[in-house]
């Protein structure tokens, strides 16, 4: 009895301690929890930081564009974005005139040993020429292969000129300089492909006719690569007729032919740098035409064509008087 009354009584103790840590338990789970305070509170519990974080919520600043950053940057970094901008576009230029340089460079280079090859050719083909009769059978062959270099040789001089015009460096001299002499050695350099074909050309000129201020072989070659031009493009037993005449203070030059002429849109691409890669029958020169309108721009003069289908054409252009400051150059 003595013992189920001890383990009573340790089991009343054990329940009791198991009571009272239960209330210990509730009173704190039911503890009265913390309220937020009313707005307009003063206590000091409004001014913690759990009523801080609504409010900072609601004071944060709108976010800023992009534009607006810049806008607003400092002036110091605008600064710093200017001489970025005009380093880079120095660093642009310097590259670009590096490489302008180098291909009127490596133009002019290829220029000079192709053109040194093709003399070889030419000298070769024309001493073989001497040793054929006027009628054998390479006779044609050997003129065919002279006048393939020539004018591969005047497109490497095409090439020269082309580059030196588009970046303006064209050198001309303006010595005065009769025309009747500038006609005949224009028609001299034409002669052997004229009288292959065959074709006529006739020179016309007045008696009186000032000189012109010009470079004399710059002169010829425009008007060998116009007469080259017509030739091309008129037919067997062909005319070609050139002229020169006064016009105001200049001398009007032309190149007139009987082959099929130009529409009006065609003519619109003569003298364009790049020419379309199916160019119709007569409609232009292509790189030589350029070349041809540069020089005579660089005399100050102009050139143009009319043309007409079916009724041939003609190429004009005009060279400056020589005025008294240049009479007496050779």
């Amino acid at each position: 009895m003595a013992g189920v009354t001890r383990k009573k009584a340790g089991k009343n103790a054990t329940d009791g301690a198991d009571a009272a840590h239960g209330r210990t338990l509730r009173g704190r789970t039911t503890a009265a929890p913390l309220r937020a305070p009313k707005r307009g509170s003063t206590s000091a519990a409004a001014s913690g930081p759990r009523s801080a974080g609504p409010a900072t919520l609601r004071a944060r600043a709108p976010r800023r564009s992009k534009a607006d950053a810049e806008r607003l940057a400092p002036r110091g970094d605008a600064a710093k974005r200017e001489r970025m901008i005009e380093e880079q576009r120095q660093l642009l230029e310097r590259r670009a005139e590096a490489a302008e340089r180098i291909l009127r460079e490596t133009v002019s280079t290829i220029s000079h040993d192709l053109r040194n090859s093709l003399s070889v050719i030419v000298v070769s083909a024309r001493m073989l020429m001497r040793s054929v009769p006027q009628e054998g059978p390479g006779k044609r062959q050997l003129e065919a292969i002279t006048r393939a270099a020539d004018e591969i040789n005047q497109l490497a001089q095409d090439l020269v000129d082309a580059m030196s015009i588009e970046n303006g460096s064209l050198k001309v001299g303006k010595g005065a300089h009769e025309v009747e002499p500038i006609l005949d050695k224009a028609i001299e350099l034409v002669a052997p492909t004229v009288a292959l074909k065959p074709l006529e050309i006739a020179k016309e000129l007045p008696h009186e006719l000032p000189p012109i201020a010009c470079d004399r072989e710059r002169i010829v070659q425009v008007i060998a690569t116009l007469l080259g031009n017509a030739m091309r493009f008129t037919p067997k037993g062909g005319r070609i007729t050139v002229r020169a005449e006064p016009s105001g203070t200049d001398a009007r030059f032309s190149i007139s032919d009987t082959g099929p002429g130009i529409s009006p849109e065609q003519q619109l691409l003569l003298f364009a740098r790049h020419a379309p890669p199916r160019r119709p029958m007569g409609q232009g020169m292509g790189l030589a035409a350029f070349v041809t309108k540069g020089i005579v721009e660089a005399h100050g003069g102009t050139i143009w064509v009319e043309s007409s289908p079916g009724q041939g054409s003609t190429f004009f252009f005009t060279i400056p008087a020589a005025g008294l400051s240049v009479r007496t150059a050779t």
